[in-house]
């Protein structure tokens, strides 16, 4: 866990009368600035001379991933900040008079600025997907800041503001060599391994999680063995969808003529389908009751950048370029980059992801469909075999926990039915389909053992 953390309290309306930083947090040699700063190009003490000379244009300004919390001791006001793509991670927990941050939602907890509760809708859109999709997070009043935004607190209230904003429309003319100048450094993103992971692997990655994730072992493995090139590549499948995938999204658009459903669709075919009823037994337990679908936008949190559904309706945006806007700021931020900035931080690495910096992003965008960029597009990678998975190496690990350790940390599922859905699916020799959900499961009951958290 990382324990980097900042807490301030006053009685509402009035200055703030304490403040509390972790040892990690800097302060400017004349003690007026502290700063509590996790950054892949500037240092804490670059970021805080910066802001001496130039304010918030500073923060404004910095270069790759980047999450601060800065407090002026003369004003009494602290500053939140993130990166303009979310590369890194930074959370807030609120009450009157009083908040806290740090970079991982468990270390909130750990220093008592909010509950071991987890939300019920960040873990139904968890099993739907396989991740938990920003403006929630697994623990109930906790926030995370938005990408590209400044929160300032001061008096007892907060208010923030956007700074930059994913471009519906060129900001500049786009030539495609210019951008390839810019990717040089860039390594394409390497094949993940599909060896299966033993107990031991699979348990440690799982208890380094700081929130609940499907896709955490290709991170993990990735930071472990070939440290920060292993993510040179992060951000090229958004930026350049395959071009199954647009056919995909074009598709549900066309039936939808809705961004949000088309999306949504998207998103959860792509990983498993349809929950099943018995996971949820009880009308009450969740806002959709009778069944979890991809469909059930409610439980799918989507953000949708300003401006995009008028420039599709007027025709002025190419879907390709639709769905790369959608996915820098869904499935990217709440997957990819959130398991490898922990998995890099486990290991004591920087993580550089080149592809995402704001100007290569910014004319990525936009290179004109002759680009042979575009004609070499990512491909997905291939999906790990979980059902082989789950039948051989992982099989006893996987009982346990679903068929004995959920009684414990997972009272809300139904045992009965997860019993004989399991029994199903070791019956059936070819059956895959059911396989994400019991991974999903399996991974969300070692989560909830590792942090003794409940619902």
């Amino acid at each position: 866990m990382n324990a980097a953390f900042g807490y301030v309290s006053g009685r509402p309306g009035s200055a703030i009368d304490e403040a509390r930083f972790s040892p990690n947090a800097v302060t400017s040699p004349d003690g007026r600035f502290t700063v509590v700063f996790e950054g892949d190009v500037e240092t804490p003490e670059g970021v805080l001379a910066a802001y001496a000379a130039r304010g918030k244009c500073a923060l404004e300004e910095l270069r790759g991933g980047f999450a601060l919390g800065l407090w002026d001791a003369n004003e009494r006001t602290l500053l939140l900040a993130r990166d303009p793509i979310g590369i890194k991670s930074l959370y807030f927990a609120t009450s009157p008079g009083k908040l806290a941050f740090a970079f991982e939602v468990w270390t909130l907890a750990a220093q008592g600025f909010a509950e071991k509760r987890l939300s019920r809708r960040a873990v139904a859109s968890f099993l739907a997907t396989g991740t938990v999709a920003e403006p929630d997070t697994i623990l109930e009043g906790v926030s995370p800041l938005p990408p590209a935004t400044i929160l300032t607190y001061r008096d007892g209230h907060a208010r923030s503001a956007t700074y930059w904003e994913l471009p519906i429309e060129p900001r500049t003319t786009t030539d495609p060599r210019d951008v390839e100048a810019m990717l040089a450094e860039a390594a394409f993103p390497r094949t993940a391994s599909h060896v299966a992971p033993d107990e031991r692997e699979i348990t440690e990655a799982v208890e380094a999680l700081d929130q609940p994730s499907t896709s955490f072992l290709r991170a993990f493995r990735a930071a472990k063995s070939a440290g920060v090139a292993a993510f040179s590549g992060l951000g090229r499948s958004a930026l350049f969808p395959a071009a199954s995938r647009i056919l995909h999204f074009g598709a549900l658009f066309a039936r939808y003529r809705s961004v949000e459903h088309a999306y949504a669709a998207l998103r959860g075919t792509v990983e498993s389908d349809v929950l099943t009823v018995a996971t949820f037994p009880g009308r009450d337990a969740f806002a959709h009751p009778s069944s979890l679908s991809f469909k059930d936008t409610a439980l799918l949190p989507i953000t949708i950048p300003s401006q995009l559904e008028p420039a599709l309706a007027r025709r002025g945006l190419r879907l390709d370029r639709a769905l790369a806007l959608l996915d820098l700021t869904n499935d990217l931020r709440d997957r990819a980059l959130r398991d490898a900035d922990v998995a890099c931080r486990r290991r004591g690495l920087s993580l550089r992801a080149p592809l995402l910096d704001r100007s290569v992003v910014e004319r990525a965008l936009f290179l004109p469909r002759r680009s042979t960029l575009l004609h070499t597009p990512a491909r997905p990678a291939p999906a790990p075999p979980l059902a082989a998975w789950l039948k051989g190496p992982l099989r006893a690990w996987t009982e346990r926990k679903l068929l004995d350790e959920a009684r414990r940390h997972a009272p809300f599922l139904d045992a009965g039915a997860v019993a004989g859905l399991w029994r199903y699916f070791l019956a059936d020799d070819k059956s895959t389909y059911a396989a994400p959900h019991f991974f999903a499961l399996t991974t969300l009951i070692a989560y909830l053992q590792s942090h003794d958290a409940t619902i």
